[in-house]
């Protein structure tokens, strides 16, 4: 039988994965489509595979809490900073598509 806690800490964790997540994936979402529209651009790919390497990020992060008694504070600490470096590459890659797609929306309005 569930017993409160154990209930609040799988709400928790669905909760968690759902307000972290969903905005992730729908980034995703519009990064697929951007790239079915225009093609395969430097900016959409960009863009994809940085909403990607987020995504992953914040889906290990909902659950990496778990190893910390298994492996230690030092092991648990090193995977939590490269997993952090990761979600950084992934933002980084994330805002250089970003700006470039905004500047090519730029240079077009102008050209108008």
């Amino acid at each position: 039988m569930i017993d409160n806690f154990d209930m609040l800490d799988i709400l928790m964790r669905i909760s968690g994965i759902l307000f972290f997540t969903l905005p992730i994936v729908f980034f995703v979402i519009l990064a697929v489509y951007y790239i079915n529209k225009v093609g395969k651009t430097r900016e959409g790919m960009m863009v994809l595979i940085g909403n990607i390497l987020i995504f992953i990020v914040a889906v290990i992060h909902q659950f990496l809490y778990l190893l910390i008694d298994a492996l230690g504070y030092e092991v648990f600490s090193f995977i939590n900073i490269t997993i952090n470096f990761i979600s950084f590459i992934g933002s980084v890659l994330f805002l250089i598509g970003f700006y470039f797609i905004i500047k090519k929306v730029i240079n077009t309005t102008k050209l108008k």
